[in-house]
């Protein structure tokens, strides 16, 4: 049911004069709550409501239907008070009939069963007549509070209290569902199922005109979200970026909230959108072996969406994504490729057309397309990543085009200088594998490349440039006895930093692999430090790196010791 046929019939249900049951299911995050609340408050405003007080209630948490009642009776307000500000005389005026309840009770032995608190809830309830209750979050009840006993409540509120009653409900999360269904057919008078669509579901979300509010809503209703919640994470992550990045051409802040919408609806909801780790490694245009099941659920989608691969920047704001805010230096750091968005866009949009020439076509012969891809390729190259020569390069290998190999020189002649342009590793740790003669050819090329970095500068930077990955590529690859070297090198205020450095992702996790083997190393060389004297051991069991390799190692010779005995009872 769409959201204006609901927004009516809870209209002629507030308007209604007799008691009655309404329940609105639909799947969570879909806008339920907000759709009430706005309908209750235009149709208070213009006094339609056939209630006297109207209380809200969530189940999250209760467990019994005596906390139930006591949420009903401390929420309870009088009906013009609906859609006003906060009112303390709200407040007083319920402590004073709970004090009220509390002396009536004491003294009527009957009700004299646990506490006046408790028994003053008890007998207001019994007298309460003709509210408007709202009862939301049932699938997120306590443990001990059945739904079916929520339900008879329900119904004692309807037929004995003459009250009106709204459940909101996501049943599919329930526990005890077809015992409950069994029951609710039984209570409910008014049933309206809420399947608002992707575009009323993003317009719930935000309301907003401005750019960036229109961009996130375009892009949420391209992808299908159907969650309220996290198109409002989503939005305020894109608002958060937007000064970092507003001096650049309009088309960085455009493909920023393209991007964030796409990875931060995987993040904040993975079992409905693309896998984190398949969108990291995934293209469009050249689909992998291993990701056949999930190019067939999401490469349609991900070609209409117009993304055909994770791109470095695209990593930085992944990272935002999961921390909650964005690095601006980290930002800054993709400075000049931001600067030149404009033009890579227009080299990216020529690649794709190619790409779309290629694959929706059964009678363009392979050379001329190969043609257009390498007169494209040399044009753009720098534009070009490692990630797209390797693709270009097997395009072109396999279809039989020698012209492959010069696809590889001109890259390297073009990145000659540019850090991080041949690190093949981390491309492989995407998913991407370059051939053994390509492979050869850039792992010289990095070797060649200059300026060559400081070892000790690198473990000095890492406390305070942490999140630059070329970083962690040299650090991972010292030797031990470079980081002992490196550690009795200084002293005093620079030692500190260096320190910091290493132990800074004591406490995290999930880590990149090199920052694993960064930590190794630093605790293999403290080991060796603390074996010098007495005193170099207390300096370094305080840093807490040796303990980390102590329980790294006595858990792998755990889980050896748990093979060896699977392999004997075998």
């Amino acid at each position: 049911m769409s959201v204006t046929n609901v927004r009516a019939a809870i209209e002629r249900f507030l308007a209604y004069d007799k008691p009655q049951v309404l329940c609105i299911r639909g799947a969570w995050g879909t806008g339920k709550t907000y759709t009430w609340d706005e309908v209750l408050k235009k149709t208070a405003a213009d006094k339609k409501i056939k209630a006297k007080k109207y209380a809200k209630a969530s189940l999250f948490g209760l467990n019994s239907i005596k906390e139930l009642k006591r949420e009903v009776f401390q929420s309870a307000i009088d009906i013009d008070q609906i859609g006003k500000p906060f009112d303390i005389e709200n407040v007083t005026s319920v402590v004073d009939n709970l004090k009220s309840w509390s002396k009536w009770a004491l003294n009527k032995a009957s009700f004299v069963h646990e506490d006046a608190m408790t028994a003053a809830i008890e007998v207001a309830a019994l007298f309460a007549r003709e509210q408007l209750i709202l009862i939301d979050d049932l699938e997120r009840k306590g443990e001990d509070l059945r739904s079916v006993d929520v339900l008879g409540y329900i119904s004692q509120l309807r037929d004995d209290r003459s009250s009106k009653v709204v459940l909101l409900l996501n049943d599919e999360e329930l526990e005890d569902q077809p015992e409950f269904t069994s029951y609710l057919e039984k209570v409910v008078d008014v049933y309206l199922r809420f399947e608002p669509t992707c575009e009323e579901i993003a317009g719930i979300a935000i309301q907003e005109t401005d750019k960036v509010s229109v961009l996130v809503r375009q892009d949420a209703i391209a992808l299908g979200i159907t969650n309220v919640r996290i198109i409002r994470k989503i939005h305020a992550l894109v608002k958060d970026l937007v000064p970092f990045i507003d001096e650049y051409a309009e088309i960085v802040t455009v493909n920023a909230a393209a991007v964030i919408t796409l990875l931060g609806w995987s993040h904040f909801q993975p079992k409905t959108a693309p896998p984190l780790d398949y969108l990291k490694r995934v293209h469009t245009y050249s689909p992998k072996q291993d990701d056949v099941d999930f190019d067939m659920k999401w490469r349609d989608l991900l070609l209409k969406y117009r993304y055909t691969h994770t791109s470095e920047f695209d990593l930085v704001l992944l990272k935002g994504i999961e921390n909650g805010y964005f690095d601006k230096a980290a930002i800054e750091k993709h400075a000049a490729e931001l600067d030149r968005a404009e033009e890579k866009n227009k080299a990216e949009q020529e690649v794709r057309a190619i790409w779309d020439e290629m694959h929706y076509s059964f009678t363009k012969p392979a050379q001329g397309i190969l043609d257009k891809f390498f007169e494209c390729y040399m044009r753009n190259i720098e534009f070009m990543t490692l990630g797209d020569m390797a693709i270009f390069e097997r395009l072109f290998r396999e279809l039989g085009d020698d012209r492959s190999e010069q696809l590889v020189d001109r890259y390297i002649a073009a990145n000659k200088t540019k850090p991080g342009a041949f690190d093949f590793e981390r491309l492989e740790r995407f998913g991407d594998e370059l051939t053994g003669p390509v492979k050869e050819k850039i792992a010289v090329a990095e070797a060649e490349q200059a300026p060559k970095v400081n070892p000790d500068e690198v473990l000095i930077a890492l406390g305070t440039r942490g999140y630059e990955e070329e970083l962690y590529d040299v650090a991972a690859k010292l030797p031990v006895s470079e980081f002992v070297r490196i550690l009795k090198s200084y002293e005093g205020s620079k030692l500190s930093d260096i320190i910091s450095g290493l132990r800074q992702y004591l406490n995290t996790g999930g880590l990149d692999p090199r920052i694993h083997t960064i930590m190794d190393k630093a605790g293999l060389a403290l080991r060796q430090i603390a074996e010098e004297s007495p005193i170099n051991k207390r300096r370094a069991m305080r840093l807490g790196l040796i303990q980390r390799l102590d329980a790294k190692e006595a858990k792998a010779a755990g889980t050896a010791t748990n093979q060896e005995q699977a392999g004997v009872q075998a």
